[in-house]
């Protein structure tokens, strides 16, 4: 009977100190920028709702021209804040402002500027043969615009693009860089992800391995 009394003791004492220290890491489910973007409603008049869901409560409507600081995108919806309301609307009624923050420091925080400015993007659309971060741009036409904000002026085609810069090995790729593949291109943000315009299916993504195609190339653009 005391053995399992003591093994119940034991197993108890395992259990809440798992559970304890589960609540003390458990990531966060959304991680809020310490400041947005600016941005701005614009083809429709839209709603600003309390939650990601068409049927959620309607915090206040919003016609074109409304500008809104953008946090984050996941989905259909941006999350965005209006005046002091915070709440959702759809992703395709959000204009992002596309004038890049100048780029300060080492090469590799200029990178990292190209890098984070280039993930405002994520979830607007991919037509092919477009070149705007906005209405909508192919692989080559999102790389061309993302580094046409901050002043460079990059050959058209994913093909040219394989000469844009300079070469780096692909161990040495940094945010910023362009990877190149045959018949793609995007852009290394660091920890081996990729921001591109990846298909008319899923537009400008994240994706997790930037080596998940064979790799012909990286080229650095910014010094």
């Amino acid at each position: 009977m005391k053995s399992i009394v003591k093994k119940i003791i034991v197993s108890l004492f395992i259990f809440l100190f798992i559970f304890t220290t589960a609540i003390g890491t458990a990531p966060q489910r959304e991680v809020k920028a310490a400041s947005g973007y600016s941005g701005k409603i614009f083809r429709h008049w839209c709603k600003l709702r309390t939650r990601k869901s068409k049927k959620s409560k309607v915090i206040r409507k919003l016609k074109v021209g409304t500008p809104v600081t953008v946090y984050s995108t996941s989905g259909q919806w941006r999350k965005v804040k209006v005046g002091n309301k915070t709440g959702y609307v759809l992703k395709k009624y959000v204009y992002i402002n596309t004038n890049a923050p100048a780029l300060t420091g080492t090469a590799y925080e200029k990178g990292q500027t190209v890098a984070s400015f280039a993930q405002r993007f994520v979830g607007n659309p991919y037509v092919y043969g477009g070149t705007s971060l906005n209405y909508g741009a192919d692989c080559s036409g999102f790389v061309g615009a993302v580094y046409r904000s901050f002043g460079y002026n990059l050959p058209r085609t994913s093909y040219d693009l394989r000469s844009a810069g300079r070469k780096v090995a692909y161990k040495d790729k940094q945010p910023g860089d362009i990877i190149c593949y045959n018949g793609h291109v995007s852009i290394y943000i660091g920890n081996n992800k990729i921001v591109h315009a990846s298909t008319r299916k899923t537009g400008i993504k994240i994706s997790p391995r930037a080596n998940y195609r064979k790799v012909v190339c990286v080229r650095r653009i910014v010094e």
